[in-house]
Parts: C-alpha cells; sequence; structure tokens
C-alpha cells in the first residue's frame, strides 16, 4: 500500500540552488519529498549524537560523515543532512567556517530547530533559507483520491500506509490512538520538551472540542490558571499539533492541525478507546472535511479562512478585515429548506454566500453551489497555479 501522493512542494524542492534548511512537524514527508526530488551525492540520517545512518543503511560515525559532507560540497555536489535538530552544536560551528560551496540541505524534524538555526547567536545564522513542509494540501490529495473524505484523512502521511477508506479508520481506531499517542511524544522529544499530563490533557479537551483556554483551564485546573494554559496552547501550534483559526470575535479557535490525529484524539477524550473495547461508530469527520474544504476554498477566493462558532457559520472568507464570503458544508445532500435557512443565516455575515455538499451539487439559493464535481475542478486550478 506505499501509495505516494504528489504535491506542490515537489516544485521546490526540485528548484534548491543554494544551502536550505526544510523544517516541519514529524512524520509530514520531509525525508520522501527529498529523496524523490532532490538529485543528492551524499545523504545522511543523524541517528543519535555520535552515529549517522547513510542511504544505503551504513552506520557511520557522525565525524566521518561530516567530512564526506564537506568534500561533497567541495565538489559542488549536493549533500544531506536529515534530523539535523539531533547534530551535536559544534558541528554547526564547523560548518559555519566552510565556504559556501555545493548545496547543503538540512532537515529538521521540529518547528523549533527555525529559531535555533535563525537565532541572532546561531553561527548558522544568513547560511540557510527555510522551506517548511506541513500536512499535505488538501487539493493535493483530492485530485488524486477523487474522494473528499479520505482525501481529508490522507493530508497527514503517516496515516496512508494504513488505510484504504474512511470506515477502515474508524474500525481501527484504537490502534491508531496508541500510534497517535507515540507521535506526539516524538513531536515533544524532537522540540526538547517533555510530554506532560497538562499537555495530553490539554490536547485531548482540544480534540474533543473544546477550543477555548478559560473553558481548558476550568477542566484542567493548573496553577496559574487560564495564562498557563495560552501559553502551552500557544506552544503546541508552534510545534505545528495545534492549528489556530481567527474567529470574528476576539478569541482564536484551536483545533488540531492533523485530521486523523484530531479524531484519534477525540476517540481517545470520548471513549477512552485506548483502555476500553468500546466500539466506535460516530467521530466527527465532518468537521475535519470542513476544515480541509475551508482551507482550500480560502486560497482559492484568495482570503483567510475565520471560522465562527458564535454564529455556527461553517466558514468565512475573509479579505481586509471584511467577511467576503461564506460557507455551510454538509457530507449529505441539502434539503430545499435547509439551503434557505443556511443561506439566510450566512447573508447577515457575508457579502456573498455559498453552499458545499460532498454527495451532489446544492440547490441554486446562494451565490454558489459546490458538489463534488466542482470541489474536484477548483483543486484542479488550485494545483495548476
Amino acid at each position: 500500500m506505499g501509495l505516494y501522493i504528489r504535491r506542490r512542494e515537489e516544485e521546490k524542492i526540485k528548484r534548491i540552488k543554494n544551502w536550505t534548511l526544510i523544517y516541519g512537524r514529524r512524520k509530514t514527508g520531509k525525508s520522501t519529498l527529498v529523496k524523490k526530488n532532490l538529485k543528492m551525492d551524499y545523504y545522511v540520517l543523524i541517528a543519535d549524537s555520535n552515529n549517522g545512518i547513510t542511504l544505503d543503511d551504513k552506520v557511520v560515525r557522525i565525524d566521518d560523515a561530516i567530512k564526506e559532507v564537506k568534500h561533497v560540497l567541495q565538489k559542488g555536489g549536493v549533500a544531506v543532512i536529515d534530523e539535523f535538530q539531533r547534530l551535536p552544536e559544534v558541528y554547526w560551528a564547523m560548518i559555519s567556517n566552510w565556504d559556501r560551496e555545493g548545496i547543503l540541505v538540512i532537515i529538521g524534524s521540529s518547528y523549533g530547530i527555525v529559531n535555533k538555526v535563525f537565532d541572532r547567536n546561531s553561527p548558522l545564522l544568513g547560511l540557510f533559507t527555510p522551506i517548511e513542509i506541513d500536512i499535505i494540501s488538501y487539493e493535493d490529495v483530492l485530485i488524486q483520491l477523487k474522494d473528499p473524505v479520505l482525501s481529508t484523512l490522507y493530508r497527514d502521511p503517516w496515516i496512508i500506509p494504513f488505510i484504504n477508506s474512511y470506515e477502515e479508520f474508524v474500525n481501527r481506531i484504537k490502534e491508531f490512538s496508541l500510534i497517535a499517542k507515540g507521535l506526539i511524544g516524538e513531536v515533544f522529544k524532537e522540540e526538547e520538551r517533555q510530554l506532560t499530563d497538562i499537555y495530553y490533557k490539554i490536547l485531548l479537551l482540544i480534540g474533543e472540542g473544546i477550543w477555548k483556554t478559560s473553558e481548558i483551564a476550568g477542566i484542567i485546573q493548573p496553577k496559574g490558571g487560564e495564562g498557563t494554559i495560552s501559553s502551552m496552547v500557544n506552544k503546541l501550534v508552534k510545534m505545528g499539533l495545534v492549528q489556530k483559526i481567527p474567529t470574528l470575535s476576539k478569541e482564536k479557535y484551536y483545533k488540531i492541525r492533523s485530521p486523523p490525529l484530531s479524531l484519534t484524539l477525540y476517540a481517545e477524550s470520548k471513549y477512552a478507546i485506548s483502555e476500553t473495547d468500546l466500539e466506535v461508530k460516530d467521530l466527527p469527520i465532518g468537521k475535519e472535511v470542513q476544515f480541509s474544504i475551508g482551507e482550500m476554498l480560502s486560497k482559492y477566493f484568495g482570503g483567510v479562512q475565520y471560522y465562527s462558532p458564535k454564529e455556527d457559520i461553517d466558514m468565512i472568507i475573509v479579505k481586509k478585515k471584511k467577511p467576503i464570503w461564506a460557507f455551510e458544508v454538509k457530507m449529505g445532500e441539502f434539503t430545499s429548506s435547509e439551503a434557505k435557512e443556511a443561506v439566510k443565516k450566512m447573508s447577515k455575515i457575508a457579502e456573498k454566500v455559498g453552499l458545499v455538499s460532498l454527495r451532489e451539487r446544492p440547490p441554486d439559493y446562494g451565490d454558489i453551489s459546490i458538489g463534488p464535481k466542482e470541489l474536484l475542478e477548483i483543486a484542479n486550478q488550485l494545483t495548476k497555479q
């Protein structure tokens, strides 16, 4: 089941012409992207502070690996150091003394690595340009799978080898909840943090749909109250685990960035599935689909995605502080009365309104009606840009 989803970042990787730092959360496909799209002369994965592993699975001492990297660069070649955040910093100073020959690509599985490399005291400051690899964009997956629901899950590459359908994901949710906890633990390790109980509880609550920091603080009751929770949530945003979405009020809406991670945390929070044999039938997949489509439509209409929990509007696209579009998204079809009701509600908020259905094109009561065919057309246009 080794399906490879092509993504637009491939072009960026192919066009690398200078020393580059590629960074992002663990398991978002950074190494695969580089191996498939960058013509390189030498690759080493930093396994720990003493050893590296080459492309042909040889274990090498770090000293020897760095010498080989230097040798390749001196000849004008391309060298890649993967899991760069594990490289002892004494080597950073060494690299900063090298002539800027060849192309050196460093890959870091953390967001903290960006601050470290570009810190004003870093010996590497000014040597690298950054490329972020986030989860895959919805439109990239959608044009290849043509399945709007499975495409939402496949945005996070770690889940791809395990499942062929959303139903299979639901049936195996217990396994995935254990994998998810491991993945979150790894993210914390690479960010040089500890996955404490409080951090995990915050992730579970956000996964369950509790997004207000005041409510989270009320449930967890940490020392320092809401201030503590706010700063911890912001750290989770910086790690790429949580996404911050603006709302029409001053509050920010927080959600788990990765759809499969979000759903597994929801199931764990709601049903403690890792400890029980409960059969989970219902997951809030509609919400995940809504946010993924929202991201895609925001790019398409050239605005910023907002969410409106108070007015209960699925998606608002804001441009220059003005709500220009509002959308209602449904997994099934719209009845006439539902479509009219949604259009009436959204018209109070935005200049234009649209209806989106994953089943069939909705009735024409708004300014735009988007069914499965139209979703694909939009994805197609975006990927050609």
